[in-house]
C-alpha cells in the first residue's frame, strides 16, 4: 500500500479509508462510494475470495492515482486485530478515515439464546469494534494528518425492542455508549468519532434471516421501502468527511422512519 499522490476531485480526495466488513452488504456499500468520492481504500474481511471479488469491482471504478487494498482479518479475535493494524502502521502513509462496519446478528428468542451466540456475536460487533476503534484512534494520534475520523456502524435495534434480537440489540447498545466516550476523550486529539445507525438493510446477512427483508422492510418504514446500502454509505460519508470537522459523537438514524414507532 505505497503513499501515492492525491487522486481526481471527490469529497474525500486522497483520504485514506479502511473499512472492516468491506467485502460485501453495507461495508461494500460504503466502499463503493468511498471509491467514487475519491479515496484510497482498504477493506478488511476473513473470507480472501470475497475480498478480491470486492477489490476487483471497486478497481474497475477506480482512478489511475487510487488505491484499492484489502487484508484478511477477523476482527472478532485479538490476533486478527493486531494483524490488521499491524499492516496498516507499516503500508499506509496516514489513516484518515476507519469505518467499524464488521457485524452480525441472529434471530433467536431470549430463553433460547446460548453461551455461544452470546459470545459470538459480543466478540464480533462490541470487543472487536472497542479493539479497532482503540488501535485506529493511536495510529491516528501517533500520525496526525488533517481529517481524522471514526465511525461506527451501530443499529437501530439498540433503541427500542424487538424480539428475538437480543445479543445484537445488546451490542449495538454498547456501541452507541462506545462512541461518546471516545468521541469526548479523543476530541483534544482532533479525532472524531461518530455512529451512524440504520434500520432494516436489504443485505445478504438480512436476507438470510429473513427472505422476506424487502418486503418487511418496505411495511416497517414509513417512507415505504427498505434501506439500501448506498443509503447508509451516504450517511457514513458525511460522518466521515473533512466537512464534518465540527461533528462528533452523533448518532446519525438511516432507516426510513423505521424507529419513529
Amino acid at each position: 500500500m505505497p503513499a501515492t499522490s492525491a487522486p481526481g476531485a471527490g469529497r474525500l480526495s486522497g483520504q485514506w479509508a479502511v473499512i472492516t466488513g468491506g467485502s460485501k452488504g453495507i461495508g461494500f456499500g460504503i466502499a463503493e462510494l468511498f471509491v467514487a468520492e475519491s479515496a484510497h481504500v482498504v477493506l478488511a474481511a476473513r473470507d480472501e475470495a470475497a475480498l478480491g471479488e470486492a477489490a476487483t469491482r471497486l478497481r474497475a471504478k477506480a482512478g489511475e492515482e487510487q488505491r484499492v487494498e484489502t487484508v484478511v482479518a477477523d476482527t472478532a479475535t485479538r490476533s486478527g486485530v493486531d494483524g490488521l493494524f499491524d499492516r496498516l502502521a507499516a503500508e499506509l502513509p496516514v489513516l484518515n478515515i476507519f469505518v467499524a462496519n464488521v457485524g452480525y446478528g441472529i434471530f433467536r428468542e431470549f430463553l433460547d439464546v446460548t453461551d455461544e451466540d452470546w459470545q459470538g456475536i459480543v466478540d464480533t460487533n462490541l470487543t472487536g469494534t472497542f479493539r479497532c476503534a482503540q488501535a485506529a484512534a493511536r495510529l491516528m494520534r501517533d500520525r496526525p494528518s488533517g481529517n481524522r475520523s471514526i465511525v461506527v456502524v451501530s443499529s437501530i435495534r439498540a433503541q427500542g425492542t424487538r424480539p428475538g434480537t437480543l445479543p445484537y440489540s445488546t451490542t449495538k447498545a454498547g456501541l452507541n455508549q462506545l462512541v461518546r466516550v471516545a468521541a469526548y476523550e479523543l476530541a483534544p486529539l482532533g479525532i472524531r468519532v461518530n455512529a451512524v445507525s440504520p434500520g432494516l438493510v436489504v443485505t445478504p446477512m438480512a436476507l438470510a434471516n429473513n427472505p422476506g427483508a424487502e418486503e418487511l422492510g418496505a411495511e416497517l418504514a414509513p417512507l415505504g421501502r427498505a434501506g439500501l446500502p448506498a443509503d447508509v454509505a451516504r450517511g457514513v460519508l458525511y460522518a466521515a468527511e473533512p466537512a464534518a470537522s465540527f461533528v462528533t459523537g452523533s448518532n446519525l438514524v438511516v432507516d426510513g422512519g423505521e424507529s419513529l414507532w
